[in-house]
């Protein structure tokens, strides 16, 4: 959901950037998004982009100017695994305007209403991170440029 709610967001804003997902654990590669997931992010006419799970060794982490985590624990296993700089890896949860800590709960293997709380905190998050970031400042697009 983190994926679909950034790019629709980023889009919004015309920022030139893109949003990938993956995972920490290899043994989830190869899973089908929740169908919670998908269908509250069809309901919020937010396109999924990624239907299946795949591993943060198969996304060019390297290159990214960002990395989001849902949980404390995901940052050493990405630092080890990537051998990336922890300061690039940052708790989304750290972004919430409304303060309700630095970690958000994975909704997976809940009820709807568990998805539903996930989307709008991360959306919150999201939002909230894009409005007060420097970070894609230089990156927006010029719509007077042809192309």
């Amino acid at each position: 959901m983190a994926q679909a709610i950034f790019a629709a967001e980023a889009r919004k804003r015309g920022l030139g950037v893109q949003a990938l997902s993956a995972g920490v654990y290899e043994d989830l590669e190869g899973m089908e998004t929740a169908r919670e997931a998908r269908l509250i992010c069809q309901r919020r006419k937010t396109p999924v982009l990624q239907f299946v799970s795949m591993h943060v060794s198969k996304v060019d982490a390297p290159a990214a100017r960002r990395i989001f985590v849902m949980s404390h624990n995901h940052i050493p296993m990405l630092v080890e695994t990537l051998k990336l700089s922890a300061e690039r890896i940052r708790l989304l949860g750290q972004f919430d305007p409304q303060k309700r800590g630095e970690e958000i709960e994975d909704p997976f293997g809940q009820d709807g209403p568990a998805f539903e709380r996930c989307y709008e905190r991360m959306r919150d998050c999201i939002v909230h991170y894009l409005d007060t970031t420097e970070d894609f400042k230089l990156r927006r697009y010029d719509e007077s440029s042809s192309g």
